[in-house]
């Protein structure tokens, strides 16, 4: 993962001080922010830490479209957003998100013009690039196949010669990423994988389960039993933030975003955020 987008901006809601209020019973809208973020796609590219409501600087952090994790048309911008809004509320903080592509995202980060990027997975070239935070679940990698040809594996090599589907840029496991013997086929997003794997002209596709399992229920709901999973997956993948580490102040950000995750797993909100992410791939009503 990573995912190409366009630009918009969300801000959240107003800091919360960790003395009075704690993560699970934090405002609504530090928590969530605005119920429908999508607007006019205008975002100037950041240059300084973004200004809060109280006047201080709020935590400028990159994100791109990924639903059902964080879309800028989600509510409240997706579980992502979610979640670090109310970890960086019970720690005092504010958040505010720029939808870009992934590449602008990585780019300015580098700079350190946005103060993080995310999600993100946990890589060995991004821990170079980011200091990256506790992790928070995510979901499962898996292959996915037209249902009379998805296969049982025990080893990477019993998937060489097989047309892979991946998303150009996306990190997917240390072992799959490395595998130059299997023949991978990049595309722009998961819903073109998911196009030319139903018009056969890749044979599988590599894509997180509850990617596939939304996009399918939003776009394609009538070919939704044309796919079935490799088996096994390829792994659970947790995310996490990725801290600018061009930024004199990273390491300090990413100790307080730890202690809010820390916050908000220990009151049960994670979990409940996380779950009401898995209900949108059962939901979604198709042409939403």
């Amino acid at each position: 993962m990573p995912a190409p987008g366009q630009d918009v901006s969300i801000s959240g809601g107003s800091a919360v001080s960790s003395e009075s209020a704690p993560a699970s019973t934090a405002p609504e809208s530090a928590i969530n922010g605005p119920a429908h973020p999508g607007g006019p796609r205008t975002t100037p590219a950041p240059a300084r830490p973004a200004k809060r409501s109280g006047g201080g600087s709020a935590v400028l952090i990159a994100t791109y479209d990924w639903p059902p994790y964080v879309e800028h048309n989600l509510p409240h911008g997706g579980y992502v957003a979610r979640v670090i809004r109310a970890a960086l509320a019970s720690v005092g903080l504010e958040a505010r998100f720029e939808f870009m592509p992934w590449a602008r995202g990585m780019s300015l980060l580098r700079d350190g013009k946005v103060t993080a990027v995310a999600p993100a997975y946990r890589t060995v070239d991004r821990e170079i690039e980011c200091d990256l935070s506790a992790p928070f679940p995510g979901g499962p990698l898996a292959l996915f196949g037209l249902t009379p040809n998805a296969l049982h594996w025990s080893d990477l090599r019993d998937l060489a010669g097989l047309r892979i589907g991946v998303v150009r840029g996306y990190a997917h496991t240390q072992d799959f990423d490395a595998a130059a013997f299997l023949s991978k086929e990049p595309a722009n997003d998961e819903l073109a994988n998911l196009r030319k794997l139903l018009a056969r002209r890749i044979d599988a596709m590599a894509a997180d389960r509850n990617v596939v399992h939304f996009l399918l229920r939003r776009h394609l709901p009538a070919q939704a039993a044309s796919l079935a999973e490799f088996d096994p997956i390829l792994g659970e993948r947790d995310l996490h933030v990725c801290f600018s580490r061009a930024r004199p102040d990273h390491a300090a950000l990413r100790e307080a975003f730890d202690r809010g995750l820390a916050t908000i797993r220990a009151s049960g909100l994670l979990d409940e955020l996380h779950r009401e992410m898995r209900r949108l791939t059962e939901e979604q009503p198709a042409g939403q």
